[in-house]
């Protein structure tokens, strides 16, 4: 993939480099006009690509790329800044750690487009309301960033991924000309909604994966006070999202150093529909799945406490699952440069503290003496679950069921061990 990528990209790099060498002797508007429906500030035309969300998880939320055409040596070429290369060494380790560093690449429009076609997503196209000076210096910027020693940027998944790379671009070709992007954000309610909802949003037909986002991402993405003295602060957050940056751009503007503002975007058209459908979630999502699990743990604990001795395999099996699940909550909070997971309140009862306890409890078994820090364990659960509903973070619904399953089962466990040694 590495080499397939960087031979397109020198391929593309000699390319457009003609292109802006050459755009200033191109034909004449009205030639170029009568070959195309697009309509053309010049020569060179830029737009923004949008992709609708897609099967493969990194796909979810869609794409967002730049298209370059250049309507007089009738070249057309993409540049996208979400390209990664999953052969690289410890990807999935720098990943976690959120050192992955992401890459510009530049393809062909036909094969960009066939690509997402054959996957069944759809691609929106806005071109830019750009003079031909502006595109030729938006062009150059893009080449300067495909150099091998520009081409890679430290990904982040909220703040700076290809989205916000394209929305980067724009803006400092607006700075460079002493002006600026109006975003118009649209309806006012879009201000109460957080980074959080922008993800259920999107994720209301995979459940799971909404489960196990809200896991691990903390109270950083659903606490705006911090910008709450400057909403566009708070809103400009919200442009690492392609559909959301699309329907923003869309009705904002770019203002000129002499305060005369212009449309951001100049025509909008859809150049394929999307034809993947997400099958609907299976009945058993996350809460159906953790009631029917806390159903089965209070039967099994019901008929613990009547026979007056505890399911030891049930315990250990659940504060086994409680300390692997907080292995991964525990390392992402204190370890990864990811935004969001180093405010994460769950770290509290996920960490690999229970599996320590779970040995902990096999050993007090076998040598037939009172477990005395069961009643922590059930401290810390009890004023957990309690204070859930008062803690800035906001928590999947299935959490709360999957801490009182944890709570029962330690509530039973502390009250049969202390019933025996009375």
């Amino acid at each position: 993939m590495d080499t397939f990528l960087r031979h397109i990209c020198f391929w593309v790099f000699l390319t457009a480099f003609g292109v802006s060498m050459t755009a200033q002797d191109s034909l004449s508007v009205d030639s170029v006009a009568a070959e195309t429906e697009m309509p053309k500030l010049d020569s060179i035309s830029i737009s923004i690509l949008t992709c609708t969300p897609g099967a493969d998880l990194y796909a979810k939320f869609g794409h967002t790329a730049l298209r370059v055409q250049d309507f007089t040596l009738k070249k057309d070429v993409v540049f996208n800044y979400g390209c990664f290369n999953y052969d690289s060494d410890n990807f999935v380790w720098k990943f976690l750690l959120g050192q992955t560093d992401y890459l510009l690449a530049a393809e062909p429009f036909d094969f960009f487009i066939y690509r997402y076609e054959e996957m069944g997503n759809g691609v929106t196209e806005q071109v830019l309301n750009l003079s031909q000076e502006e595109a030729n210096r938006l062009l150059r910027m893009l080449l300067e960033n495909l150099r091998p020693e520009n081409q890679e940027y430290r990904y982040r998944w909220l703040g700076v991924n290809c989205t916000n790379m394209v929305q980067f671009q724009i803006e400092r070709l607006a700075d460079e000309e002493e002006g600026d992007v109006i975003y118009n954000w649209g309806k006012e309610g879009i201000y109460s909604t957080t980074v959080r909802d922008f993800l259920h949003e999107k994720l209301h037909q995979s459940p799971w994966i909404c489960f196990g986002i809200d896991m691990i991402l903390g109270h950083e993405i659903d606490d705006w006070t911090l910008m709450a003295v400057n909403p566009d602060s708070k809103q400009r957050t919200k442009l690492f999202m392609p559909s959301y940056f699309q329907e923003v751009v869309g009705r904002s503007t770019i203002q000129d150093a002499d305060s005369t503002q212009r449309k951001y975007v100049v025509m909008e058209r859809v150049l394929i529909p999307a034809t993947y459908t997400e099958e609907a979630p299976s009945f058993f999502t996350p809460m159906v799945t953790f009631i029917l699990l806390l159903l089965l743990v209070g039967g099994i604990s019901v008929y613990d406490w009547r026979r007056g001795e505890v399911s030891l395999w049930l315990d250990v099996t659940l504060a086994t699952l409680q300390g692997l699940a907080g292995i991964l909550v525990a390392f992402l909070y204190f370890f990864s440069e990811h935004p969001g997971v180093d405010s994460n309140w769950l770290v509290i009862i996920f960490n690999p503290i229970p599996l320590c306890y779970a040995a902990w409890m096999v050993v007090c078994q076998r040598r037939g003496c009172r477990n005395r820090l069961a009643i922590v364990n059930v401290a810390v659960l009890a004023a957990f679950l309690l204070t859930m509903w008062l803690c800035p973070q906001v928590f999947h619904p299935a959490m709360y069921v999957v801490v009182l399953i944890l709570l029962t089962r330690a509530t039973i466990y502390y009250l049969i061990e202390k019933k025996k040694t009375s």
